[in-house]
């Protein structure tokens, strides 16, 4: 029996030691889920993504739908970047600001848009932005006499207090130097998915004594919760701005740059006093069609809810088109003769059996019924249901003849027939283009395809914001 030379034995050991180590070290390079990870998605990949990704509060200020339309101060602020940049907007709702950092370092989103306090101490793993306001935290507390011992009159009183806060919020590391401050022990008790209002309306209705928020909340809320105090200050003024990841340089220059520029302009004032300042944020607290209140987005939810039913849509994108055609208002008529809710085109209603002085419950149905036929004619031509939804929706609009067209120009020219962002859409946004339009392929004449491309968009935005903050 022969055995092997035993420096080739060696020679073998070592070189499986080293096939070991690449093997390691390949697997713990593309490990994704090790926990201090930090994914690198600057703004040449959120470029090739294709959309700007944030995460926002929803809350009373920064983000909520009201009479059907999508508000707040930060959804504002981020359109007008994302127009900036050229990209379409994705926003995720998280309102636990630990989730909302796991997500940003993930990559899952570029920017943390909401009110985060600028502090010292978070600045070794997460940048922030060009400030954006400059306010100062308050003790929160039902307005009571001087002598009521409950009532805090300056930070000194706030000793063996129980005071509760948003979790992982600049709050609680306030408070924590507070107790140091004054020598004594508050009792800081966290929750992880209330948000800033919802422990003020606690505030507000004895459930629990104090909070903490930052003041220009505390003087919004305080418009539509009139027996509530927030005259404590409990820290110096200090800067709010944005989050974003550490290794987002790209973005973080143009973010800033921008930041500073929009700053200066009359649009950005516009939208400050528009939710700080204005009078209007105690109406919309009160309307029974304010996300934070409830669920309604119009007084037809019920009859939308039914009908979607029978097109199998989510009734959140039924009335997302409702909304786009028009406003819920049924006595809006268009300069093209169109009518009603569901703006029904007079020979398209007659075939469906309603007319002007139709109630918008007829109108409605009959919107539907045609949005069924369109969807059947369109069913051997889109297979997947997602996308036939954004076919139907352009033929809505502009009719099926032109959605034919542009579907045969997407074939002859490389593009996905069946796919509707950046392949059906261009050709239906371009069709009165001579290269187009002279084709033998267009049978239905051209078309100023903006609009019908516009009002998909819309429609499809308007959906995913009632998704994030309309239950179903």
């Amino acid at each position: 029996m022969k055995f092997f030379n035993p420096r080739i034995k060696i020679y073998l050991f070592s070189f499986g030691i080293i096939v070991v180590f690449f093997i390691l070290f390949i697997a713990f390079k593309n490990n994704k889920s090790l926990p201090d990870a930090l994914e690198k998605y600057d703004l040449r990949e959120i470029r090739k993504r294709g959309k700007l990704i944030a995460v926002i509060d929803k809350n009373s200020v920064d983000y909520y739908v009201y009479r059907g339309k999508p508000m707040g101060f930060q959804l504002d602020l981020l359109r007008q970047f994302s127009d900036f940049l050229a990209l379409p907007l994705e926003v995720v709702v998280e309102n636990n600001y630990g989730a909302s950092l796991q997500l940003l370092n993930s990559g899952k989103c570029d920017i943390l848009a909401s009110n985060i306090n600028v502090l010292k101490e978070y600045k070794k793993n997460f940048s922030y932005t060009h400030p954006i306001l400059r306010t100062r935290q308050v003790l929160v507390q039902r307005k009571r006499s001087n002598d009521d011992p409950k009532h805090i009159k300056t930070v000194l009183d706030l000793a063996r207090k129980k005071i509760f806060v948003k979790a992982n919020s600049a709050y609680y590391n306030r408070l924590i130097s507070l107790s140091e401050e004054i020598g004594d022990t508050i009792y800081i008790k966290e929750n992880a998915y209330y948000t800033e209002e919802m422990l003020i309306r606690q505030v507000s209705s004895g459930l629990i004594d104090y909070t903490v928020v930052n003041e220009h909340i505390a003087r919004v809320n305080a418009k539509y919760f009139s027996n509530i105090d927030y005259s404590v200050p409990v820290s110096l003024v200090q800067n709010t701005a944005w989050v974003i990841r550490k290794n987002s340089y790209m973005l973080e220059n143009v973010l800033n740059k921008w930041l500073k520029a929009f700053k200066k302009e009359k649009y950005f004032e516009t939208i400050y006093h528009k939710y700080f300042e204005s009078d209007m944020q105690a109406e919309v607290f009160r309307s029974d069609f304010y996300s934070l209140n409830g669920n309604k987005i119009s007084n037809y939810d019920e009859t939308i809810k039914k009908c979607s039913r029978l097109i199998g849509w989510d009734w959140r994108l039924l009335a997302s088109l409702i909304y786009q055609e028009s406003k819920f208002n049924n006595d809006t008529v268009s300069r093209r003769g169109a009518f009603g809710l569901m703006q029904m085109m007079p020979v398209t209603a007659e075939k469906f059996n309603v007319d002007s002085s139709s109630t918008a419950e007829e109108n409605i149905m009959a919107g539907v019924m045609y949005i069924k036929w369109l969807e059947k004619q369109l069913l051997h031509r889109v297979d997947h249901f997602d996308e036939r939804v954004k076919f139907v929706l352009a033929a809505y609009n502009v009719g099926l003849g032109h959605i034919f067209d542009a579907q045969a120009l997407a074939k002859k020219h490389g593009k996905d027939f069946q796919k509707w962002d950046n392949n059906v859409d261009f050709f239906l946004l371009n069709k009165s283009k001579p290269q187009y339009l002279n084709d033998t392929l267009v049978r239905n004449g051209s078309i100023k395809g903006k609009e019908t491309f516009a009002m998909v968009k819309r429609v499809m935005e308007r959906y995913q914001h009632y998704k994030n903050l309309i239950a179903e």
